[in-house]
């Protein structure tokens, strides 16, 4: 179903417009209906709707005068009575978008009514509002002057089908201007639309608003219901990875043993499948390839070498891959077997023996749609399942860190496909790197206010200019960039994205940069520091791009442990970030009633773990496990790490069902969460995890007394 957090660019709607007896909404009757299906921006190849309603009674020349229809015209058409309920069926569930649309909807309203017909209210866009929404000083919001500023040509004017024509083009050239105001939801739009507070003002003056009596609310009136009241998703899939289910270690036969050899393996291990080792690499051979065999080859098969009839290349995975993707992946490839790797070593298999099938597949959400995505759109129809997953994901138990680990999977996958796909525009890449994401997503931290943190690192060999617009990795950065700014994860304002210079290097250039924020650990380069050293590679080039990633995350770990100076310099810089505590321990508010739970209380305990880890050369990338392992290497107590990552589950959890109750209200999501709507309980919790803060800052000022 269409929730206000989907996307413009992936929104279906129907563009609708109609032609009446007059302008009484209660009285009047439609003697045309017009409409056209659109897939974001684009025109659907589904038929248009074009049809010609006989209203029951004559048509006032004032109304022919406008429309062109006389009597005549419609004498032979069917009633509305007739008409509406393939319109009904036409229009589906689609967010229905006009030019004063709320007009033709009272209408269809009362019609509806009339003729004793099923009426379902849907959600609307109004593009007359949304030009008004963006731009308050506009005074002149009629179909011909957006279409005259908008440079959109007008055919068929005052006809239903010409002017839904018109309006679908008008929709189309305001989504562009929509997404540079940041306005990129359907809920973030019909938060705007309700800016124009004249315009709506007149429209209820007019009774656009009114309904018959009986009639029932809007359906998506219940929207803010759902939330409490998330259907429970089975978070099985969403909590364990492959390593946790896997079959380890791995069983192997030679390619030259015999079929025969390999059976009575199979049959002793009571396994289905086995690997073969070839001087080449790993094969597998299965259950059903004993099968073929002895079909081709009758019994002579089981003297021949099981090498010929395996299958190579091993398809495999990593180990940390949650399962929802792993079946996912096995799900478009077809597969029953899925081998799992470790350090790009293949250390075990996955098979669907492991999970009840019927139960696993029933539970995704979100599947394998990314790794088959041609387009933007299809990207972000994955970013706007995200909110409803973690919805059903908290209702049914799942710490929030875990949720968050899954949003970022996510974020990761949509990076690599989006690499993937400029890849395919821009030819192969000239020398081998790695598209690196940084920050929370890097963390595995992500919630849903995402933007975009990436950099690209590029083997020392490649003798383009990284500097020209023309060259490729330029080209590519920019693509990747696009992609996914369009696809629902913005630009980063900041900066911080591989589009930009800094951000774009080879890996000696890295290693420069590392060695002069070592030297010179200037305030101004803390906030990048932070963000950099959380970086995980999301896409490699075949060769050697992995390898690109993994060195420099040996030299950013070394060059950081070996330099007091910078470590206590973004120690500084982490525990400067005070909680938003006040006298007597009550939770500072900003005049919304609202407090920033990232600036001072979930940064200082990630800027301050990664300090830490740092200097005691821990290079997990997750903020508890950095403060546990760093714990251990220091010989201290676990109490406190535990402590902090349960403080920072905690906080996690505030902020993303506050950003999920935000999009559902059409609100773009940010890291400060409404005191008011905390439960009793959650507040006092609240106010002791923001105490609990300074634990950090006293294991910061203990590392930096102690170098």
């Amino acid at each position: 179903m269409t929730g206000p957090a989907t996307p413009l660019i992936a929104l279906g709607v129907v563009v609708l417009d109609t032609e009446t007896t007059g302008l009484d909404v209660r009285q009047d009757r439609i003697v045309q209906i017009g409409a056209v299906r659109m897939q974001g921006a684009d025109l659907a190849e589904a038929p248009p709707f074009n049809r010609l309603v006989n209203p029951g009674r004559p048509i006032p020349p004032i109304a022919s005068r406008v429309h062109g229809l006389a009597d005549a015209d419609v004498a032979e058409q069917p009633s509305l009575a007739a008409i509406l309920p393939e319109f009904l069926a036409y229009a589906g569930q689609a967010v229905v978008v006009g030019h004063s649309i709320h007009f033709d909807l009272a209408v269809l309203r009362h019609e509806a009514q009339r003729h004793g017909l099923a009426w379902r209210e849907p959600r609307v866009l109004d593009v007359a509002l949304l030009a008004a929404g963006l731009d308050r000083g506009l005074v002149d919001t009629s179909l011909d002057s957006l279409a005259l500023s908008l440079g959109v040509v007008v055919t068929g004017r005052h006809t239903a089908w010409g002017d839904a024509q018109a309006t679908a083009r008008i929709y189309a050239a305001l989504l562009p201007r929509l997404q540079a105001a940041g306005i990129r939801t359907l809920g973030e739009a019909e938060t705007l639309s309700r800016r124009a507070t004249d315009l709506i003002a007149r429209q209820e003056q007019a009774g656009w608003f009114d309904r018959p009596a009986g009639a029932g609310r809007p359906d998506f009136a219940l929207a803010a219901l759902r939330v409490g009241g998330q259907r429970a998703t089975d978070s099985f899939l969403y909590r364990q990875r492959l390593v946790d289910v896997m079959s380890s270690p791995i069983i192997a036969i030679a390619a030259t043993e015999s079929v025969h050899a390999a059976a009575r393996l199979m049959h002793a291990r009571g396994i289905g499948s086995v690997f073969v080792e070839t001087p080449e690499g790993h094969g597998l051979v299965t259950e059903r390839d004993i099968l073929r065999a002895m079909a081709e080859c009758g019994a002579e098969a089981a003297t021949a070498p099981v090498g010929g009839f395996m299958s190579r290349p091993v398809i495999a995975a990593p180990a940390e891959t949650f399962l929802y993707r792993a079946l996912g992946l096995m799900a478009r490839r077809n597969l029953r077997y899925l081998g799992v790797t470790e350090g790009g070593r293949l250390t075990g298999i996955f098979t669907l023996r492991t999970l009840l099938r019927e139960r696993a597949l029933a539970t995704l959400t979100v599947g394998d749609e990314i790794a088959t995505a041609t387009r933007p759109a299809e990207l972000a129809r994955v970013q706007a399942a995200l909110p409803g997953l973690a919805a059903g994901l908290l209702a049914d138990g799942l710490e929030a860190r875990a949720v968050a680990a899954i949003i970022a999977a996510e974020a990761r996958a949509m990076t690599a496909r989006a690499a993937e796909l400029a890849e395919a525009e821009l030819g192969p890449p000239p020398a081998d790197y790695a598209l690196l994401v940084l920050g929370s997503g890097g963390r595995g931290e992500s919630l849903l206010a995402p933007d975009q943190d990436n950099a690209l690192v590029i083997a020392d060999g490649y003798a383009g200019d990284l500097d020209s617009a023309e060259d490729w990795f330029t080209r590519l950065a920019l693509r990747v960039n696009d992609i996914l700014d369009q696809a629902g994860i913005p630009l980063c304002k900041g900066g911080v994205m591989a589009r930009n210079r800094p951000w774009r290097r080879r890996l000696s250039e890295w290693r420069g940069q590392l060695a002069e924020w070592a030297r010179r650990p200037e305030p101004a380069a803390m906030l990048n520091l932070d963000i950099f050293y959380d970086f995980t590679p999301a896409h490699a080039s075949s060769g050697d791009g992995a390898a690109l990633a993994a060195a420099l995350r040996e030299t950013a770990t070394e060059t950081a442990r070996g330099a007091p100076a910078l470590l206590r310099a973004m120690g500084e810089a982490a525990g400067s970030h005070a909680a938003p505590l006040g006298m007597f321990g009550r939770i500072r508010k900003d005049e919304a009633g609202r407090v920033d739970l990232k600036s001072g209380a979930l940064l200082p305990i990630t800027s301050g773990a990664r300090v830490i880890a740092l200097r005691h050369g821990v290079t997990a990338l997750s903020t508890p496990e950095r403060l546990v392992q760093a714990a251990a290497r220091a010989g201290r107590g676990e109490t406190d790490a535990a402590l902090l990552a349960d403080v920072q589950g905690f906080l996690l959890r505030l902020v993303l069902a506050q950003q999920i109750a935000d999009l559902e209200a059409g609100i773009r999501p940010s890291n400060r969460v409404e005191v008011a709507r905390l439960s009793r309980q959650d507040q006092e919790s609240l106010k002791d995890a923001l105490g609990r803060i300074e634990l950090i800052r006293e294991m910061l000022r203990d590392l930096l007394q102690g170098m």
